[in-house]
């Protein structure tokens, strides 16, 4: 409790505790800065001129100076961070669908190597089925703490069904393995209560993935669980706890799916994983507002621990709703109808939550969700640390700032 009070109060007012800390400047000016949860702040260098590609990386913690450098060259202008909370690595992707049935990337971990790498699935990906790769349509990248993970949906009009496999390409030794999550017929995919396969997270060595279904007659999840060698570890299923309204998943965080073109879904409440514990955020309506409401599966049951109150809502235009499990709980990025904020359900119940709006450069920090901050700042917390930065430095030669409040 002492944790999450620390971090909701911190920004509330700069005392004199708080400390200047200069960044020294790199051979280029500093132009982007991305949070490492857990880690600290990555401030981003390159040449302005764009002779060469090569970035430069140098990583801010708990520290009185940076903590390392590292630099790695994307194959081209556009790439992709990948991370999540709790994961060691963290990846830069070269592409997000597959090319040739590869993925090339650079891989970075938390002492500061960074290994760069290109990786066939070609094999893996026939032996789950899809003699075609070029049919498979990757639909989610995610890094857990033991693999590299590819969510891919392909169409099997012979079979009239559409299938789904996961792959899993492991840290140390970047071997892929791959495995079925399962296969829709198109005649079930007309039933609401029936949905895709979504990745919802992981602990440790345990990735899982769940598909909204029917058991026995009852509305809920089914849920299965892989190692990231795909070897399946478990199954079950998770029952709805009530009918919530329909929201469109939008994606949130630095995962896969946020950078999708078309990576909207439908669905009545929205299941995560983390820490070995399940959770479920469902929308209700209640005249002209809505909840968010957050529920914990605890002894086969699903049990509310917290909710958000929203100020209105219009039934003609559906909830968009993207998700980020952490281990202070559960953030959120919520458009609708004009109303676009970014903010955080927690686990254990706080009595109010900062909506901070919107922006690009949120879904690089997790940590902005939780204390109200201007529009320029980068925020981000450590153990008994807050991190501030001013934006407005980037772009511009020589050192940077972070202000410290312990």
């Amino acid at each position: 409790m002492k944790k999450l009070a620390l971090i909701f109060s911190a920004f509330v007012a700069l005392t004199a505790s708080a400390q200047e800390i200069e960044i020294e400047a790199q051979k280029y000016p500093y132009y982007d800065i991305i949070e490492w949860k857990g880690q600290g702040a990555i401030l981003m260098n390159r040449d302005p001129n764009g002779t060469t590609r090569r970035i430069g990386l140098t990583l801010v913690g708990d520290q009185n100076s940076s903590i390392w450098d590292e630099t790695f060259t994307p194959r081209d202008e556009e790439f992709y961070y990948i991370s999540s909370e709790n994961a060691r690595y963290v990846y830069f992707l070269d592409n997000l669908q597959l090319e040739n049935a590869s993925v090339s990337f650079s891989q970075l971990n938390e002492a500061g190597n960074m290994k760069t790498s290109k990786v066939s699935l070609k094999n893996v990906l026939k032996s789950v089925g899809i003699a075609d790769y070029t049919t498979a349509e990757v639909i989610n990248i995610i890094v857990t703490d033991k693999a590299l993970v590819h969510h891919i949906r392909y169409e099997d009009k012979k079979e009239k069904a559409v299938k789904e496999v996961a792959t899993f390409i492991t840290h140390h030794n970047m071997l892929p393995y791959a495995a079925e999550l399962g296969s829709i017929p198109y005649d079930e995919l007309k039933d609401e209560n029936v949905g895709y396969w979504d990745y919802v997270g992981f602990t440790e060595d345990k990735i899982c993935f769940a598909a909204r279904g029917l058991s026995n007659k009852k509305k809920g999840w089914h849920v299965k669980e892989f190692s990231s060698k795909g070897k399946a570890t478990g199954s079950q299923f998770l029952d709805a706890p009530k009918e919530y309204i329909t929201v469109q998943n939008i994606g949130f965080g630095t995962t896969g799916k946020y950078f999708m073109d078309d990576r909207d879904t439908q669905d009545k409440g929205m299941v995560c994983y983390i820490n070995d514990k399940f959770y479920m955020v469902g929308g209700e309506r209640e005249n002209a507002g809505a909840r968010l409401i957050l529920h914990e599966w605890k002894e086969g049951e699903w049990t509310e621990i917290n909710r958000m109150e929203l100020n209105y809502f219009i039934e003609k235009k559906p909830l968009k709703l993207g998700l980020y499990p952490m281990n202070e709980g559960i953030g959120y990025h919520l458009d609708h109808n004009g109303y676009d904020k970014a903010s955080i359900i927690t686990f254990e119940k706080q009595e109010i939550s900062s909506h901070n709006t919107f922006t690009e450069r949120t879904i690089y920090n997790p940590s902005s969700v939780f204390n109200r901050k201007e529009k320029q700042e980068f925020m981000v917390t450590l153990p008994g640390l807050v991190m501030t930065f001013d934006t407005e430095q980037l772009n511009k030669p020589g050192p940077v700032k972070f202000l410290m409040e312990r």
